[in-house]
């Protein structure tokens, strides 16, 4: 049994459908998001994190009044908090950088702009950010963490694979989307490539090894390895049945920057397949034809149960807190005993519908 596919499953799918069909540049076909209600926008856009992209690029045109002014505000929140991340990243970079520790920014701080440099995004301020993620070696986590703390920024939580700090705000959710301005502003600083599948934990490459020296802006990714991280976040939360599809369309602007996928393809031989396989399974199933079927065919033999991945319906992996991950998916993809016995661990633990509740409470 695997993640069924849920209304808000098959709403988000569409979603992702009509952004990755305008964006390279298809004519719109099947049933548009414009005829949604407003409670099915707000959740679909929380899930997926494309609601300022969608709207910008038309998704959402002849939606109803109430709609359109909630895409004029959530837009409004993501472009502010873009500018505010593009004025704080380059500080903290800055302020590691002078202790000498290797501090590699990802995700949203690169492919949006925000820690310099030429961002992947056509237009930076409609790729969403709660935090800002960096990647040190575990050897200077407790360093790092001093630096950050000397600099003014309080330490807000720490747990095994992340320190988080607060720029601005609370660390909390947001308000109606997860990308308001007053909340969240954290730093997080992630001891390596590690990732939390369902109780135990999944390391990926040797950062050191993939940081290239730039002439300004300090140490960065190189593009093959910035793109094995975004597709091990979404290989991780395929796993979890937790997907925001924004990272496919991160995929999607990589590769429009001529992404060298055999490059791609050596990072990830070097990587558990559990963090490369299910992100590209999910990647090639949202964006027909540009995944190599080499790269593809290789990250899928060497996942334990490739089998079960390829029989799941896409809708069935992406976020729904509400309905999450059957006990023998999870542990499809547990390797040791200690792995399985975490899974198990979990199954008395019910997952609330946090999106429903919120967006429930002010609708």
């Amino acid at each position: 049994m695997v993640p069924s596919v849920t209304p808000l499953r098959s709403r988000q799918l569409e979603l992702v459908q009509a952004v990755v069909g305008r964006v390279r540049g298809a004519d719109p076909s099947g049933s548009s998001p414009a005829s949604w209600t407003l409670p099915d926008v707000q959740l679909a856009g929380l899930a997926t994190g494309l609601t300022a992209l969608a709207t910008v690029v038309g998704v959402f045109e002849g939606a109803s009044p109430d709609v359109q002014a909630h895409l004029r505000e959530q837009c409004r929140q993501v472009a502010a908090r873009h500018h505010r991340f593009a004025s704080l990243t380059p500080a903290v970079l800055a302020a590691l950088a002078d202790a000498d520790i290797v501090a590699v920014p990802v995700k949203g701080a690169v492919l949006g702009g925000s820690a310099g440099g030429a961002p992947a995004w056509p237009d930076p301020t409609t790729r969403p950010m709660s935090d800002i993620d960096l990647l040190v070696p575990a050897r200077h986590r407790a360093q790092a963490a001093a630096v950050l703390e000397r600099s003014g920024w309080a330490m807000h939580a720490t747990n095994p694979h992340e320190d988080t700090f607060l720029a601005w705000g609370d660390g909390g959710v947001g308000r109606t989307d997860g990308e308001s301005v007053d909340h969240n502003g954290r730093i997080e600083v992630h001891p390596g490539w590690v990732e939390f599948l369902h109780g135990y934990t999944v390391r990926g490459f040797d950062i050191e090894r993939y940081a290239v020296a730039q002439q300004e802006g300090g140490v960065w990714l190189g593009e093959p390895a910035l793109a094995a991280h975004v597709i091990g976040h979404l290989a991780s939360t395929v796993v979890r049945a937790e997907v925001r599809a924004v990272n496919v369309l991160d995929v999607w602007f990589l590769h429009q920057r001529g992404l060298d996928w055999a490059g791609v393809a050596s990072v990830m031989a070097a990587v558990d397949p559990r963090l490369t396989a299910p992100g590209l399974w999910l990647v090639d199933r949202m964006l027909a034809g540009v995944v190599p079927a080499a790269v593809l065919g290789a990250e899928m033999r060497r996942l334990r149960n490739g089998e079960l991945l390829a029989r799941t319906e896409t809708a069935a992996v992406l976020r729904d807190p509400g309905e999450r991950t059957s006990a023998r998916w999870r542990s499809a993809f547990a390797t040791s005993g200690t792995e399985r016995a975490a899974v198990v661990r979990q199954l008395g633990r019910s997952a609330a519908g946090r999106m429903r509740l919120r967006v429930a409470g002010r609708a």
